[in-house]
């Protein structure tokens, strides 16, 4: 019976190690759960950064695109209305018309003068002399008023093309290499 209840504690002691070896399985088991739980809450902590960041940029990448078809559709006809209208474009025109004017009042004094010389073309007939000369001034001015560019215009059907074709478009226009 000695051999018996040896037996028996042997069985009993490997129980109590393995019941033990459970135990600490299992404690370990509940710890990774807390772990895990705690690892759950933070990544929703940062789930929650992670979209406040991606609206932002979302909200960042809707207002270029806004701003890309302003760009295209107005901002480029603005900017060529305001080159037109502009102090340098006019000062630059009122050098040339007064450049101009100059060569014309010579030249219609010389032919006056040569005219008044030879006295032999009746007075509607002097070279260069014109009666309509302010309608064919307004008619100009109106002209150079209206006048489009039309790569300014064609520049909202480039709005959805990337920037290198629309690079190489605008250097086109200009006759300009593209230079990247």
């Amino acid at each position: 019976m000695k051999k018996k209840d040896e037996e028996h504690k042997v069985v009993l002691a490997e129980m109590e190690e393995s019941f033990s070896n459970a135990r600490l399985a299992y404690a370990n088991m509940m710890a990774g759960e807390a772990d895990l739980k705690a690892q759950i809450e933070e990544m929703k902590g940062h789930e929650d950064e992670v979209r406040a960041e991606n609206a932002a940029l979302q909200a960042k990448v809707e207002d270029l695109q806004a701003t890309k078809t302003w760009m295209f559709s107005e901002g480029a006809k603005l900017l060529a209305k305001n080159i037109h209208n502009g102090p340098e474009m006019t000062a630059a025109v009122a050098a040339v018309n007064n450049a101009m004017s100059v060569v014309g009042v010579n030249s219609g004094l010389h032919n006056g003068y040569l005219h008044a010389l030879k006295k032999k073309t009746p007075y509607a007939e002097v070279p260069m002399l014109s009666h309509n000369a302010v309608e064919e001034l307004n008619v100009e001015i109106a002209c150079f008023d209206s006048l489009a560019f039309p790569v300014v215009e064609d520049l909202p059907k480039l709005i959805n093309e990337p920037l290198s074709k629309i690079k190489d478009t605008l250097f086109f226009a200009s006759g300009e290499s593209s230079r990247e």
